[in-house]
């Protein structure tokens, strides 16, 4: 019977066990949506037991991409791990399903136009397909093992956030931080409506840095410029004034070709000597530099380009064409007047909608702004009293603000947003806002009575421009605290995670919100993720074919083996999807279930203590080295780098419990007639205690296995693994002189590995004898362990200082 036993303890240590991963997640994903295992429960806790997170909520007109799959599990660890810890946690969801994302989303999805849609009908649709998307990708999340309390999820685009977005709008009035006003303003040709800085990035684009010769009496200037199609916006030529080659034309006029008329030769040092032929072209408006040299020296205005990206009536010979149209017929027709001197192909940096990779354009318009170029530096003070991880990411946020050139434009000319609640008064142009018990309204399809409070008129013309999403995204901590009553008592937040692609945009916004309503900073801590690479370190693109769905992962590795991949990578640090991380993962997810199936063997009926007694050395060894992993994982938790903290349990699980102690355990049970019955009754005990302390440590980063381990083995009273305590140190080792001995055997086996490698061999090679050279009586009280777990026939001892290992 005995060697029966023997045959099928080896097997499950050498061979893979079946273990249906698909039907393991669907059990546990029900358990905890059953028993609300993450409801959200605070209470009156005090503040200090209580943990925030700031989410940010996902955008619904996309599925989940390997970014979300990186950076929201990080934010899960802490959650689960400050679960553990006893505190009492508000991790709330959110969706993005406010504004342009969603307008873009629901006209691809439905085949219409909101330009030719009911706006109430538009509206309606966009929250159809919305919620449609919201359930895939709550599905999706869960599936990867978040555990927010979706039950409270909201929604950017609801009327509680509006009621919310629309009262801070109010106080923004209050403050004299909002202004509208006419001035330049960047637009999307593509998505049709005015954008802010913070919605730019820059991209590398073809194009052609013409030559084009200007005539004047005294001789003629040559400029270089990449946008000869806005010819007809010229209003000067700039050149540095310690450009020599310029000094006896400065002042004097040229005339523009193709449109004949002529504009004056300015200087500004801003003008780069070194760049094409040092004469700037300067349009109302080509890009930034021409808006700041406009307003520097009072220039006049020619705006040639329409809100969508066709030329004006104003424009000549190109008007109705699109940008790319006209760039290619007025080089035509400057060629034709034989004024261009050469053409080159160059590659250069446009400002692009970060929505839709179209290049932008600068027109005038009245726009709502929040005003922040006065506070810039208030808004890094306030900033650096957040804890940054990792510091270095701070910089990004300070470089952010520096460069601001402009403030913050939050309306936007489209359909789906939260409307601004004003209205203007034909009578006396007074501007008129909502009150604020009358919220949330939309004064487009308001149907009530409104009166002018200046003139008492109530013919009043509604505001049809909507906010910008970033103007209710940065109230996130605002969404998710006030529907819940917990603004009072958990804001700030104890925690933003975020990737370091939106600190000039989620981070900035917030922030900004922050400090002009509160004067503080949003949250204590803000976590910062990178980016995530092809295994090539290529960015994942539709383009380059290299996109990898996460769903994909999921199903062929395991939710827990993905979660394993997205803990490889400290806070701040870009990642590559590599097959190996997710190999290592599934790895681990199995040897965790093999390995908890022989403590179950080993360990019969025997019960897991709450405070181990640790009589034997061997169990005094593990439970010393299981104290020090305790402290190290904890701490390494508490500063945030769960990624360290996940490789120290590894180090332990695989190579002290696994490889060591679980090998010599099974030999010491299994000679149940020679070491007693309490003795086998305490190594079941310890076996079973360890390993629930080792789930526990897992349980962040690997959720489904641990709770599979943790019902299968019945290692405790709770309903989840997710529910019990955090680990603490056990000080109850009878035999604290005999735990060193447990040390000493592991470098003993080092050295037989080391032997082995050197002659080799695999580490589950049979040898025939072998000589150690050692501590004679440790060794001989450890003959028939050290025998099992190297698979040596016989040993023989000689009495040394030093360890060492020969064949023989």
């Amino acid at each position: 019977m005995v060697g029966m036993k023997m045959v099928l303890i080896v097997n499950i240590l050498t061979n893979r066990m079946d273990l249906d991963i698909p039907a393991m997640e669907a059990r546990w994903k029900k358990l905890w949506s059953e028993e609300s295992i993450y409801a959200t429960e605070i209470g009156h806790s005090e503040r200090e037991k209580c943990f925030s997170i700031d989410t940010p909520p996902p955008t619904i007109s996309g599925k989940m991409h390997m970014g979300h799959a990186f950076s929201y599990p990080h934010q899960d660890f802490i959650a689960r791990y400050k679960r553990l810890r006893g505190y009492s946690v508000f991790y709330p969801w959110g969706f993005d399903d406010n504004g342009l994302p969603t307008e873009r989303y629901t006209e691809k999805s439905l085949g219409i136009k909101g330009e030719r849609t009911d706006l109430g009908e538009f509206i309606r649709l966009c929250m159809q397909e919305s919620a449609k998307a919201e359930e895939e990708l709550k599905k999706n999340w869960m599936d990867l093992g978040i555990s927010a309390d979706f039950s409270h999820a909201y929604r950017t685009f609801s009327e509680t956030s509006m009621k919310i977005s629309q009262s801070m709008f109010l106080d923004l009035v209050e403050k004299g931080r909002v202004y509208r006003e006419e001035g330049p303003t960047i637009r999307c040709p593509t998505c049709r409506t005015a954008i802010s800085q913070i919605d730019l990035k820059d991209i590398n684009q073809s194009s052609e840095f013409v030559y084009v010769r200007f005539t004047g009496k005294d001789g003629g200037v040559l400029i270089a410029t990449t946008r000869p199609e806005l010819m007809g916006a010229c209003v000067a030529v700039a050149v540095n004034p310690s450009d020599e080659r310029y000094s006896g034309f400065i002042g004097k006029k040229v005339t523009v070709p193709v449109y004949g008329y002529t504009v004056d030769i300015i200087t500004d040092d801003l003008v780069a000597m070194d760049k094409g032929t040092g004469a700037e072209m300067v349009c109302t408006f080509g890009d930034q530099n021409d808006i700041y040299l406009w307003r520097k020296h009072g220039l006049s205005t020619r705006i040639i380009l329409d809100d969508f990206g066709k030329f004006k009536e104003e424009a000549g010979i190109i008007k109705g064409l699109t940008v790319r149209e006209g760039r290619k017929r007025i080089i035509e027709e400057l060629e034709h007047l034989k004024v261009v001197e050469k053409i080159e192909r160059v590659k250069h940096s446009v400002n692009a909608h970060e929505r839709c990779d179209t290049p932008v354009e600068f027109g005038i318009s009245k726009q709502w702004y929040v005003k922040v170029l006065d506070i810039r530096e208030e808004l890094k003070a306030s900033a650096h009293s957040a804890q940054w991880i990792p510091i270095h990411m701070r910089v990004r946020i300070d470089n952010w603000i520096n460069g601001l050139k402009w403030d913050w434009g939050i309306s936007r000319q489209r359909f789906l947003g939260v409307p601004f609640p004003v209205w203007y008064c034909r009578k006396c142009g007074e501007t008129v806002y909502a009150g604020k018990d009358d919220l949330p309204v939309d004064p487009r399809t308001y149907a009530g009575k409104i009166a002018c409070p200046k003139c008492g008129s109530s013919d009043l013309d509604p505001e049809t421009d909507v906010m910008d999403t970033w103007a209710t995204s940065s109230l996130s901590p605002r969404l998710a605290l006030i529907p819940e009553g917990l603004f009072p008592s958990l804001y700030p937040m104890d925690a933003r995670f975020q990737g370091h692609d939106i600190i000039s945009t989620w981070a900035f916004t917030t922030i900004v919100r922050s400090f002009i309503h509160d004067g503080i900073s949003p949250w204590k801590t803000i976590l910062i993720s990178g980016n995530v690479y092809d295994p090539q370190g290529q960015k994942m693109s539709k383009s380059r074919g290299n996109i990898i769905e996460p769903a994909d992962l999921v199903n062929e590795y395991g939710a827990d083996a993905v979660r394993y991949w997205a803990s490889t990578a400290l806070p701040g640090e870009d990642i590559k999807v590599r097959e190996q991380d997710f190999v290592r993962g599934k790895r681990t997810v199995i040897k965790i279930f093999n390995a908890s199936k022989l403590v179950a063997m080993l360990s019969g009926g025997t019960a897991t203590p709450a405070v181990p007694e640790a009589k034997h050395p061997i169990n005094a060894g593990v439970i010393s080295g299981l104290n020090d992993l305790i402290v190290k994982v904890t701490d390494l938790m508490d500063s945030y780098q769960f990624s360290r903290a996940r490789s120290e349990i590894d180090n332990f699980f695989w190579n002290i419990y696994c490889d060591n102690y679980l090998e010599m355990a099974k030999g010491i049970v299994n000679r149940s007639q020679e070491i007693g019955s309490d003795t086998r009754e305490e190594f079941g005990r310890i076996l079973r205690y360890v390993l629930l302390q080792i789930m526990k440590m897992y349980a962040p980063v690997m959720p489904f296995i641990t709770e599979e381990v943790y019902h299968s083995l019945n290692l405790g009273p709770e309903k989840s693994i997710h529910l019990e305590k955090w680990p603490i140190p056990s000080g109850n080792i009878s035999e604290k002189s005999g735990a060193a001995e447990f040390g000493y055997i592991l470098q003993v086996l080092s050295a037989v590995r080391s032997f082995k490698t050197s002659k080799k061999l695999s580490m589950g090679s049979h040898i025939d004898s072998l000589t150690i050279m050692g501590d004679k009586a440790i060794l001989e009280r450890y003959r028939e362990e050290v025998m099992a777990v190297m698979n040596i026939g016989g040993l023989s001892f000689q009495q040394s200082q030093e360890i060492q290992v020969r064949e023989g």
